[in-house]
């Protein structure tokens, strides 16, 4: 059994190589095995995702094919109602028994808001908080570290500034790849070619569809 199980979040509206990208650059920075994708089932603070959660997954799988630092799993989508952290942590934690560090990848971004999430406290005691840290976030780290310290305590704050991973930039959103099928141009290069592929078999995020510019970002 692995030692470590490292989790990256998100809707994967659908997954591109940004996405990829920092899951693998987690995975080289820490010396990590494997990272694992966990897509969203009902994000309790967004809107529907465009595509069923079963093509997302698909997706995802399609994406991860071939490379051994990345996997999926699926423990948020069958379950009924707005899918919260702490929840999947605890499942999790219960499949994977008390010897396995569990790690919870998040984007600077994403940490802004940590302090607000339900039972925000929980998770970061049941998980070590890995931040992908992008070049554009320095200017903004400094407020969002002060946040998490006055919500988790110093020793929490401390420990997360160990825990900050740089990672490329790369500008691509799921937001983005969803305009350019619905405005009918190419999505070649922003996202794994077999993902390219179902997306486009499976009429996924058509031009005229109203969701499909206007659902999840991630």
């Amino acid at each position: 059994m692995a030692k470590n199980l490292v989790v990256f979040g998100g809707t994967f509206d659908p997954v591109h190589h940004g996405h990829l990208i920092v899951a693998r650059s987690i995975a080289e920075h820490c010396g990590f095995d494997c990272v694992t994708f966990v897509p969203a089932g009902t994000p309790p603070h967004k809107a529907p995702a465009a595509a069923r959660a079963e093509q997302r997954l698909a997706m995802l799988e399609l994406a991860v094919e071939g490379e051994p630092r990345l996997a999926v799993c699926d423990i948020e989508l069958g379950r009924p109602g707005p899918n919260y952290t702490f929840e999947t942590l605890t499942a999790l934690r219960e499949r994977i028994g008390g010897d396995v560090g569990l790690h919870l990848a998040v984007g600077a971004d994403m940490l802004a808001d940590l302090p607000n999430w339900r039972r925000a406290g929980d998770v970061v005691r049941m998980a070590r908080v890995l931040v992908a840290h992008r070049p554009s976030w320095p200017e903004r780290m400094d407020e969002v570290f002060r946040r998490f310290r006055e919500a988790f305590g110093p020793e929490a704050a401390d420990r997360l500034a160990e825990s900050v991973i740089p990672v490329p930039l790369i500008g691509i959103s799921s937001t983005e790849v969803r305009q350019r099928v619905a405005a009918g141009r190419s999505i070649r290069f922003l996202v794994p070619e077999p993902v390219r592929r179902y997306i486009s078999e499976n009429r996924l995020y058509a031009p005229g569809s109203v969701r499909a510019s206007g659902a999840s970002s991630s």
